[in-house]
């Protein structure tokens, strides 16, 4: 289906919306919003939530594998964050009438599918989680790989959130962006410690995880995007945050002298 079928589909409260984001307008709550706009934004919001509470079910066990209390404390705060902003993702949904407790309830973040699956772009959860937070992890040094590749796309897809003409996520988005950005930042950090002890585990990772967080950014030729981008959800296309992302994590690992 083009861009501009769907476009003839579109609601009059949705019609009126785009003609008020094109005339620099912003949407301050969800009564103000048609159908297609709500579907577009509680994807997003849905998507965020449930990636962070697939991470932090996933780096729950690796808090006590840490080597340092340093980095015990770094995790433990990691992953009560991570739940921190699920919680604040979700009650900006609520107010469309989501029973949080009961979608806890159907869905088990823990699950992940075989560490040699490659999904791609398809769909393989009942939750809404990225694909990336899927796989299973493997060992400390594996998990810190992850956490710096997701939450450097994170950090850039947050960037794009920041900018929304859509209030609520907007403010959502300002509130996460430090977090991501520190959990990052942890994660690089920790490389750099272990990049001499622990380099040929990190190199293997790199080359595991590096091709399972790209698809995070989304497929190239993407409708959803385009639409993203219409309704002031985003503002880049999917291919610009990738190769942003590309460029940034290829110049900080290579700082280590790691073989990519």
């Amino acid at each position: 289906m083009t861009a501009q079928s769907l476009g003839a589909q579109l609601s009059a409260e949705d019609t009126l919306l785009l003609e008020q984001i094109e005339n620099g307008g912003t949407i301050s709550c969800w009564q103000e919003a048609g159908g297609r706009f709500k579907e577009l934004a509680t994807g997003i919001l849905l998507q965020f939530a449930d990636s962070q509470m697939a991470g932090a079910a996933g780096f729950a066990p690796y808090i006590n594998k840490a080597t340092t209390i340093e980095d015990r404390l770094n995790m433990s705060t990691m992953v009560s964050q991570k739940l921190s902003m699920a919680k604040e993702s979700y009650e900006v949904i609520s107010g469309l009438n989501f029973n949080v407790e009961r979608y806890l309830s159907s869905h088990c973040f823990e699950s992940r599918v075989l560490r040699d699956s490659f999904l791609g772009f398809s769909r393989s959860s009942a939750d809404k989680r990225l694909n990336a937070l899927l796989y299973p992890l493997e060992g400390f040094e594996d998990m810190l790989v992850f956490t710096y590749l997701l939450g450097v796309m994170a950090r850039l897809m947050l960037g794009e959130f920041a900018d929304a003409k859509f209030i609520p996520l907007k403010e959502l988005a300002c509130s996460c962006l430090p977090l991501e950005t520190a959990h990052a930042n942890f994660a690089l950090l920790a490389l750099r410690r272990k990049a001499e002890s622990h380099r040929k585990q990190i190199e293997l990772s790199y080359k595991y995880w590096y091709p399972r967080v790209e698809t995070s950014a989304g497929p190239t030729d993407s409708l959803r995007n385009h639409w993203h981008k219409r309704f002031g959800l985003k503002h880049s296309a999917n291919l610009e945050i990738k190769e942003e992302w590309k460029k940034e994590v290829n110049l900080e690992l290579k700082k280590l002298a790691l073989e990519l």
